[in-house]
């Protein structure tokens, strides 16, 4: 394919998508709420607009869950200190102490508490709550508070919906991933979609648009309405880092053009218009935003930062620490604290 330079724009059909985010855009630049409180909530269907639920069968024939392969991964907390145009981190400690599975730290939208994912055993994962307060500073580590408790399936990847006291996550069960939405206390209210399957990664653009990651050969980029159950692929070759920008109703995802080359990239919901922002570090795809609009990675034991007009420039070192590898990443919406996901000291 020929070379493209960064801030090509690639043209994507979204159809009727485009304008219900338009829509959604409009209301963002007239200060509306992005979280909580009833003015904020959309009532999403009872039963998925795309269509009904299939039937889900036995697992198929050789089907190992995914919670089998889940690698041993702690995640620590600590406060993002600016000061003036510096970011830097300070407490940084484990907030989880297990030889197991703690991944996919969110924060909820108030900011006072993180979601993530938690292997209980080798066949099932679910979906934990740990204060965010004193987390990182030596209290609280390992006090996550179980919230799913779903037999057969297991839960991943969990984000509060904007608006809503819910979060959605990723049901997997007997080989099946779908999207589901759970309310905060853990209960789960049902698919959202029942024809996105199998998902794997997702984020919200607004309380009802979703960016979904789909698994397949390749894998795509599809984006989905949850009042309409109208779906549209917009890209191919996504990372599993998908992120809403900071006071945007825009998605950013990673763009994987070859084994050398990831790109992040900006999707303009409104105009359908995907936009690169910046290379990654080489062979990392892993990131969060910060409220400024800052890009933070990992790699290693580093953290790195990027912003507007500047190349990547490292930040912290947690390496003392015994903080390695460094993959996933979650920044408070407030800016104030950090989440990272590292490798089990000495693993």
């Amino acid at each position: 394919m020929a070379q493209l330079t960064q801030r090509t724009m690639v043209t994507l059909a979204f159809g009727g998508f485009a304008a219900a985010v338009a829509v959604a855009c409009a209301q963002e630049n007239g200060g509306a709420p992005e979280s909580g409180g009833p003015e904020a909530a959309v009532a999403f269907p009872a039963e998925p607009p795309d269509g009904p639920m299939p039937e889900i069968g036995p697992a198929p024939e050789g089907y190992t869950p995914t919670a089998a392969g889940s690698p041993s991964t702690d995640i620590w907390m600590g406060t993002l200190v600016r000061d003036g145009g510096a970011l830097s981190v300070s407490g940084l400690a484990q907030a989880t102490d297990r030889d197991a599975y703690d991944n996919q730290p969110s924060f909820l939208l108030d900011g006072s508490a993180i979601l993530h994912t938690a292997a209980l055993d080798r066949r099932q994962t679910e979906i934990m709550r740990l204060a965010a307060s004193g987390a990182g500073d030596g209290a609280g580590s390992g006090a996550s508070e179980r919230l799913t408790r779903t037999e057969e399936a297991s839960e991943f990847s969990a984000l509060q919906i904007p608006g809503q006291d819910a979060f959605s996550a990723i049901h997997e069960i007997r080989g099946k991933q779908y999207l589901w939405r759970y309310d905060l206390s853990g209960e789960p209210l049902g698919p959202i979609f029942a024809t996105a399957e199998p998902v794997g990664y997702h984020a919200w653009a607004n309380e009802h648009v979703v960016a979904m990651f789909i698994l397949g050969d390749p894998p795509t980029l599809q984006v989905g309405d949850a009042l309409s159950g109208e779906i549209r692929v917009v890209a191919e070759r996504p990372g599993r880092s998908i992120h809403r920008v900071p006071g945007t109703a825009a998605i950013s995802f990673v763009r994987k053009i070859s084994d050398e080359e990831w790109w992040i990239e900006r999707l303009g919901a409104a105009d359908g218009a995907s936009e690169r922002i910046t290379l990654t570090l080489p062979g990392r795809e892993d990131y969060a935003w910060t409220p400024e609009g800052e890009i933070l990675m990992g790699d290693g034991g580093r953290l790195f930062a990027w912003s507007e007009g500047s190349d990547w420039t490292e930040i912290a070192d947690f390496s003392d620490l015994g903080v390695e590898g460094i993959t996933r990443l979650a920044v408070s919406p407030d800016g104030s604290r950090i989440a990272i996901v590292a490798n089990r000291p000495g693993d």
